[in-house]
């Protein structure tokens, strides 16, 4: 009697249980993670994959534009969490790749919390949850992408959405973007002023906004070219071995080789024209390297390989043929790269130096364009937000311990994936699930999932700096469901291992190895997607049986973490209508930046730029209510922003414009102040060093002014770049100034 009923209130008496925390084979039964409800929770995922890649998340880490998507990735750990509800034992999959991303996400937690306490706190607190939001990403994926039919068909809908984009990239350089930059040239000045640009003609900043604007290179929803290349380059090459097969071939029964050629060249040939239309060298470099490991990978099928190779070479000369007839290309890709790759090697000059001043804890995440002045090369042309290289970007942002995390997350991916290819294909372990006539391997989710992306990127973007608009989803997304429709028979009875999604891995590392950033979830998020499925198809680390306890203190933390990025997101958006509303309403501007500074207090740009509209007010009517809140906003502007020259410099500027209508000689003083402070946080800028040596002559500095007009002098000329020069004026002004002159 108490036998049966120990049975019918424990389904799994007589089974064997795993022991709480150890490795066991998911094969014991109560560790199958197909319960009902993951389909649904993997067509969630695919959404938010899809949904970030809509809208440009190249934005500086101070605006959070992408906060929304990362409460959702949050959310949805949440929900992960409570399917599990009611469950003794709770299945998890992780190994050593899975901890060593755990602990690169806590590291670089740590050097957020640091710098939000030692530097500009709004930034670093967005990129700490930009980076949770990776973290449980991958972790999620891991979970949830364990049938073989709905890893192909993650992989369709994710190549379809780079065919999307590829289209509107096309269609951007064909219509839209000569047309813009048509307009652009008829109303210069008009265009500035809807903007809320003041840029005056000849200055560095509207130099290089004209730059940008006559630029030709494709964008889509990206902010920068070079990010998109970074996109579309490893997905081009999972078309290919889509293709091809990966020497992974075919399961009996597969599809068709003619059918899977046809959607393999539908995708692969406008990604590959938006590839080379973007002009993008390190994608073009990763991406032969990709095909090269493409074809090595098939050398068992030599026959096929020879066909790859032929067809690969046909194509890319067509794409480069077309380019050239369009003048997508120049001889400039090819002239210029000597130079690209110089200003590389100042980049990551400058990023060593700030490492070695920064060894454990880095700069700071969303610090790096402010402290990178600090040690930027004279030499040097842009103040850069990126180090444009993935290692030493987390080695100068999170630090040497973050670094060495990455490192062993790719050694580890590595390792599983070699490990799977020498391993016989009938012998996988017992914690793979590999049977594709399983009932909860839907494919049908994913694509469900993939539709609502579109939409929900549509609606969330409406909140970013950049919105989208529907043109992308009229123009790509018809294309997108036709590549789709075309692998569905690759994605229901085709074959993948895991070799094919690492490659992709790769090719992505190498393109972020001299461009793009890790910080750029639109492009770093094919890194942990793609990761998580080289390493579940490798079947990489056996499923740990979870005790309820555990599982308990998980959910109350992503609870909590829910509550607090709530409290994050809802700041930031308040502060960004508040600062639209003072953009849109020049009249009541101080009233509404006031209450952005109310809304996140934590935010720097509503106080700088309530700085610039008192110090305005105050020329026009010279009420002293108005300076005094000039001063204290540049004082709380300077403070939640300790690293940035720029506002330091603005805010001189501002004094000494008030030391000059007013005659009060603690105006200069404090002028004076935040000119050296500049010069201290930007040391090889030749107009502020410039400034600097004018403000010290007005205080009759002689051997200072001499200095820093020296100074000056060098860094104007030994700089190459016509932005960073001083203007004419200015250089006169300081040649005929010496320290015998009056």
């Amino acid at each position: 009697m108490s036998r049966r009923k120990r049975t019918r209130s424990d389904p799994d008496a007589g089974k064997a249980r795993p022991a709480p925390g150890v490795f066991a084979p998911a094969a014991a039964g109560v560790l199958e993670p197909a319960h009902r409800w993951r389909p649904w929770l993997l067509g969630m995922a695919c959404a938010l994959l899809v949904a970030r890649l809509l809208f440009p998340s190249e934005a500086p880490m101070a605006y959070g534009d992408g906060l929304p998507l990362v409460l959702l990735w949050i959310a949805l750990a949440v929900l992960w969490l409570l399917a599990a509800f009611g469950s003794r034992w709770f299945p998890l999959r992780f190994g050593l790749a899975d901890a060593a991303v755990l602990a690169l996400v806590g590291l670089h937690t740590a050097s957020a919390v640091w710098a939000a306490w030692h530097g500009s706190p709004r930034p670093a607190v967005n990129a700490l949850w930009q980076w949770i939001a990776y973290g449980l990403s991958f972790l999620l994926l891991r979970q949830l992408v364990v049938k073989p039919r709905e890893a192909r068909a993650v992989l369709a809908v994710m190549l379809g959405l780079g065919v999307a984009l590829a289209a509107y990239g096309l269609f951007q350089y064909s219509y839209e973007m000569p047309r813009s930059r048509a307009e652009y040239e008829r109303n210069k000045e008009a265009m500035l002023r809807e903007a809320g640009l003041h840029y005056p003609e000849g200055s560095p900043e509207r130099l290089l906004l004209d730059n940008r604007v006559r630029s030709v290179e494709p964008l889509a929803t990206f902010a920068l070219t070079n990010s998109l290349a970074g996109y579309l380059a490893p997905w081009l090459i999972v078309g290919l071995g889509m293709g091809m097969g990966m020497g992974l071939g075919r399961v009996a029964g597969g599809p068709g080789r003619t059918r899977l050629w046809a959607a393999v060249a539908c995708a692969t040939l406008p990604v590959g024209l938006c590839l080379v239309l973007t002009k993008s060298r390190t994608a073009y470099l990763a991406t032969l390297l990709g095909i090269v490991l493409v074809v090595l990978s098939g050398r068992k099928h030599p026959r096929r390989s020879g066909r790859l190779i032929a067809a690969a070479a046909v194509a890319v000369g067509a794409l480069v043929a077309i380019a050239l007839a369009v003048r997508g290309l120049d001889v400039q890709v090819l002239s210029e790269a000597g130079k690209s790759f110089a200003y590389r090697l100042q980049y990551w000059q400058a990023s060593l130096g700030m490492i070695a001043d920064h060894p454990w804890a880095g700069c700071g995440p969303g610090q790096f364009q402010d402290c990178y002045t600090a040690y930027k090369l004279p030499t040097a042309g842009e103040e850069i937000a990126d180090p444009h290289n993935f290692l030493l970007e987390i080695w100068a942002t999170a630090g040497t311990p973050a670094m060495v995390a990455l490192v062993a997350m790719l050694v580890a991916l590595a390792a599983a994936v070699l490990r799977a290819r020498r391993r016989p294909s009938d012998s996988l372990p017992d914690n793979a699930v590999r049977s594709s006539h399983a009932v909860a391997d839907n494919p049908w989710f994913v694509y469900a999932g993939g539709a609502a992306g579109a939409i929900l990127g549509i609606l969330v973007g409406q909140v970013s700096e950049a919105p989208p608009g529907l043109l992308v989803l009229v123009v790509g997304f018809p294309a997108a469901a036709a590549v789709v429709a075309l692998l569905a028979e690759w994605v229901d009875r085709g074959a993948l291992t895991a070799v094919l999604p690492a490659i992709g891995v790769l090719v992505l590392l190498v393109n972020l190895s001299a461009a793009g950033a890790l910080a750029f979830a639109g492009v770093a998020g094919t890194l942990w997607l793609l990761s998580a499925i080289a390493l579940n198809e490798a079947a990489h680390g056996r499923t740990i049986a979870v005790p309820r306890a555990v599982w308990g203190t998980l959910l109350v933390g992503c609870l909590g973490l829910a509550i607090a990025c709530y409290g994050t997101a809802s700041a930031v958006l308040n502060r960004g209508a508040a600062l639209h509303r003072a953009q849109s309403h020049p009249a009541r501007a101080e009233q509404d930046l006031l209450e952005a500074t109310r809304a996140d207090p934590w935010a720097v740009e509503p106080w700088a730029m309530l700085a610039a509209a008192a110090h305005r007010r105050w020329q026009q009517t010279g009420e002293p209510e108005t300076l005094g809140l000039f001063e204290s906003s540049a004082r709380t502007a300077a403070k939640l922003a300790p690293h940035a020259s720029t506002l330091r410099w603005q805010t001189g500027e501002g004094y000494l414009d008030i030391f000059f209508k007013t005659g009060q000689r603690d105006y200069l003083e404090k002028a004076l102040a935040a000119y050296r402070q500049a010069v201290d946080l930007y040391p090889t800028s030749a107009m502020y060093q410039a400034s600097l040596a004018l403000v010290l002559k007005q205080a009759g500095d002689q051997a200072g002014f001499e200095e820093h007009r020296q100074t000056a002098l060098r860094l104007d000329a030994i700089t190459p770049h016509q932005n960073r020069k001083l203007p004419d004026e200015l250089r006169k002004s300081l040649q005929r100034n010496t320290s015998g002159s009056n």
